[in-house]
């Protein structure tokens, strides 16, 4: 997918109470920042992981991922391991690198998600869809892949990451 031309963009306050929120069985992200508020350099967004939330292992082609941790704590899986991420880390994950992330505590987790180029705005929103339309079922798996792919983005089996 080619990204869109950008309008310049613009100083702006996004309150604490604003933002795109979409949620999902097993996150919710509201985004405060997306493409076009940034002309096409990055998206920025709040994640809120529940007790045993958090995506398959998955490799972005496009975006580097930067998560930083503001509350609980938060397992990233990578190809060197796992890492625990507690409020005030910073995970960087490069364009290219399988990787996931757990909430394996029983408390909620935050974390600030930025991407950049943006897009993966466009796709969670996408991917939401998907998962909400089966409604507690299975979703639709070849759904959810073709919504991936589309956007550059794998995913992958459990057995892509080293068990935790």
């Amino acid at each position: 997918m080619n990204p869109t031309p950008q309008t310049a963009p613009v100083p702006r306050l996004i309150r604490a109470d604003q933002g795109n929120r979409i949620i999902n069985v097993h996150d919710e992200v509201t985004f405060k920042l997306t493409g076009p508020d940034t002309g096409g350099v990055f998206a920025l967004g709040l994640a809120t992981t529940q007790p045993g939330g958090g995506p398959p292992p998955h490799r972005h082609s496009r975006e580097d991922e930067l998560f930083i941790v503001v509350e609980g704590e938060i397992q990233c899986g990578t190809v060197n391991g796992w890492l625990t991420a507690r409020a005030g880390d910073v995970v960087y994950l490069p364009a290219g690198s399988v990787h996931t992330f757990h909430n394996a505590s029983d408390a909620v987790a935050k974390h600030w998600i930025l991407v950049t180029p943006p897009g993966f705005e466009t796709f969670f929103e996408r991917f939401t869809n998907v998962l909400n339309a089966a409604q507690g079922g299975a979703p639709d798996m070849a759904a959810l892949h073709a919504a991936a792919g589309d956007f550059g983005i794998d995913l992958l089996p459990p057995h892509a990451l080293p068990a935790r």
